[in-house]
């Protein structure tokens, strides 16, 4: 098996995590796509030309991070719980990176082009994602779940693309989660390049 990824994607991210977390990089191969340079290979595997994306070894694909990851679980010795308030923190944490996201590609857009309104739009977004997800973080049994996860790698891809944000004033319990996090082998090993 193959996933294709990009070290910037933070939905590459989760999925390379939890690759290194269940110990599957044995059988998982880590093969880097650029999704804007329309990378033959991806596209093959992904007509949406989107990462990441896990190509089986019979061709079948796997994309998007959610589905990547259910398919991950099933595939290690041990799994995470897995239960509807799980799924509701992981939306929460996706929708959280489809805001932020969205606002990096405003951001870099030609000055001329760039919206203020939609730039503030996704921050009010963001702030009011991470405020919900603030009230409810303490309340978690572990942190070793995807809903967890996926807002810790939405915390961090905030501070590499987004550090201006200052999200760690008056939340406490979301910055203990991403710091728990940021102390564990898989997650640290996978972090953006610096210079990207």
């Amino acid at each position: 098996m193959k996933v294709i990824i990009s070290t910037t994607s933070p939905y590459s991210r989760k999925c390379r995590v939890m690759i290194r977390e269940f110990g599957l990089g044995d059988r998982i191969d880590e093969v880097e796509s650029h999704p804007f340079d329309d990378d033959p290979e991806l596209l093959k595997a992904n007509p949406l030309g989107r990462v990441p994306c896990l190509v089986l070894d019979d061709g079948q694909a796997y994309t998007e991070s959610a589905l990547i990851a259910d398919f991950l679980c099933e595939q290690a010795d041990r799994s995470w719980p897995r239960d509807w308030n799980d799924r509701r923190l992981e939306a929460l944490g996706n929708g959280l990176l489809d805001l932020t996201v969205a606002r990096r590609v405003e951001m870099v857009r030609d000055e001329g082009i760039q919206s203020a309104y939609w730039i503030r739009r996704r921050e009010r977004g963001i702030m009011r994602a991470i405020d919900e997800l603030e009230k409810v973080v303490g309340a978690l049994d572990t942190i070793e779940a995807q809903g967890p996860l996926t807002m810790a790698v939405a915390l961090s891809y905030m501070d590499f693309r987004y550090p201006e944000s200052d999200w760690r004033t008056g939340r406490p319990q979301l910055a203990g989660l991403l710091d728990a996090w940021q102390q564990r082998a898989g997650f640290a090993m996978t972090a953006p390049p610096s210079d990207a």
